[in-house]
């Protein structure tokens, strides 16, 4: 009894190390550790390049309009595209809305867009970039 009331800490210590190093593997060895150029961002940074390219030099800022304005429900706006977008665009500051010569479009539903638009603006230019991307060029503003 004595020996096993000694070799207790023991044993626990070892299935904690044991544990802790499992653990250790089992996230090093995940897909995500290893494969950083896989993650959202720099998937996301790579899909907006050619649209933050196609931006002419020198726009501080533009607007940003996505399916919640197209739908006319503020509730679907997704903060976190918006987020990845500001980012994508830095140094140009974005704004919600198209009070902007230059727009950015990002829709997952766009078949009615090219009509929304000229409701809105009348006067346009649009350059698609995939994934329901887009950059609009306000010709009047």
């Amino acid at each position: 009894m004595e020996s096993i009331r000694k070799s207790t800490p023991f044993l626990l210590a070892i299935l904690s190390l044991s544990l802790a190093v499992y653990q250790l593997f089992s996230v090093y060895t995940s897909s995500e550790f290893q494969n950083r150029g896989n993650e959202m961002v720099s998937k996301w940074e790579e899909r907006i390049q050619p649209l933050r390219e196609a931006l002419p030099d020198g726009v501080a800022q533009v607007g940003y309009v996505d399916d919640a304005a197209l739908r006319g429900d503020s509730s679907l706006l997704d903060v976190n595209e918006f987020q990845l977008m500001q980012y994508s665009v830095a140094p140009a500051a974005m704004d919600l809305g198209m009070n902007h010569e230059w727009i950015i479009g990002n829709f997952n539903d766009d078949e009615n867009l090219e009509a929304w638009l000229t409701e809105q603006i009348g006067a346009y230019e649009l350059q698609g970039f995939g994934f329901g991307v887009y950059l609009i060029h306000d010709v009047k503003n």
